[in-house]
């Protein structure tokens, strides 16, 4: 409502200025041969009524009706009858004006250009034309820039919706698989491990709503899960999550790190052979760096087919909402899995 207001009042405070520079640029004389009669007064106020017409007629009628539909020839012809009825307009006052002065039509002869030196010339019509139709046209564009971006804006959430949903029953549906384990052998760590799961079906229901979260829970997310996944493993197996830098208010985009983790646990531990997981998450200054380190445990062909949904689907969110913000390298090389990905804040 106060946007509305204050674009009414910029429209009357710009017409009372075109209004009063008849007054300003005519000229001043106490000859009564120059002095602006009360035809002559009359003649200004009709024309700017007129031109004040025309400025609104272009801005909501001619141009959306006409110019956003291509209709180029009725537009011209719309606008050009619009200058025939603005440049005959003195021709109604003319024989009040002849009659009150003779002698000044004789001596100025009969250029109304000269003897009405503001509203009398095209000049004036062609100014107020181009002013309405550039800032028609300017807002038509910014209009439907702003509709771009609202069908990307709705796009992009609902492309990051459909991600999140695919992220999240993969996810469950391996920490089920090991409470399940649990719960077969009747171990005495079952019942943690469900409190485990609530806290994180808590977090993936509830809080990874918001497009950012606190970086500190996304970290206690992927402990909670490390936990988890504990309960199965052996001594062999070394998980090691380091945490450096200053975590207070930083955010990052919900089970953004998940993936990869998961992708360590799958691929990169054996129940007969020793093996290691390193994950570090280190904050900078206006940069949050993650890494994970583990040995290709799987076999090759397996890890190609097996490995894809996860890491795309986290490659795909990286580029709708840290696009130009963020470098991801995956790399294999001597046996091991390499993750760092780089995150500009």
């Amino acid at each position: 409502m106060n946007k509305k207001l204050l674009l009414i009042t910029i429209h009357i405070a710009a017409w009372s200025c075109f209004f009063l520079l008849p007054i300003v640029f005519f000229p001043r004389s106490k000859d009564p041969q120059y002095q602006m009669s009360e035809t002559l007064k009359l003649m200004f106020f009709c024309m700017n009524v007129y031109l004040i017409i025309f400025y609104y007629l272009n801005t909501h009628i001619i141009i959306p009706q006409l110019l956003a539909k291509k209709r180029w020839i009725y537009y011209s012809l719309a606008v050009i009858a619009c200058l025939i009825i603005f440049i005959y307009i003195p021709k109604f006052f003319e024989d009040a004006l002849n009659a009150e002065n003779p002698n000044r039509i004789k001596k100025m002869g009969r250029k109304r250009h000269q003897l009405y030196p503001f509203t009398g010339g095209s000049a004036v019509f062609f100014l107020v034309f181009t002013v309405s139709t550039c800032i028609k046209v300017i807002q038509q564009w910014l209009s439907a820039e702003q509709r771009q971006k609202l069908i990307e804006t709705e796009k992009l959430n609902t492309e990051l919706s459909f991600l999140k949903s695919q992220i999240n029953p993969h996810f469950l549906f391996n920490t089920l698989n090991n409470i399940y384990s649990l719960a077969v052998v009747k171990s005495d760590a079952t019942a943690a491990a469900v409190m485990k799961l609530s806290s994180i079906m808590r977090y993936v229901l509830s809080d990874t709503r918001q497009h950012l979260v606190p970086l500190e829970k996304e970290i206690e997310f992927i402990q909670h899960y490390i936990d988890l996944q504990k309960v199965r493993l052996t001594d062999k197996i070394k998980i090691n999550l380091v945490v450096t830098g200053d975590l207070e208010g930083q955010q990052i985009a919900p089970l953004l790190f998940i993936p990869f983790v998961e992708n360590a646990f799958k691929y990169g531990i054996s129940t007969r052979e020793d093996s290691e997981i390193n994950i570090s998450i280190n904050i900078k200054p206006g940069e949050i760096e993650f890494k994970t380190d583990n040995r290709i445990l799987a076999i090759e062909t397996d890890l190609e087919k097996k490995n894809g949904i996860g890491l795309k689907n986290t490659r795909r969110r990286l580029e709708l909402l840290y696009a130009n913000k963020h470098s991801l390298e995956i790399n294999r090389k001597d046996g091991h899995f390499y993750v760092h990905l780089k995150i500009s804040q």
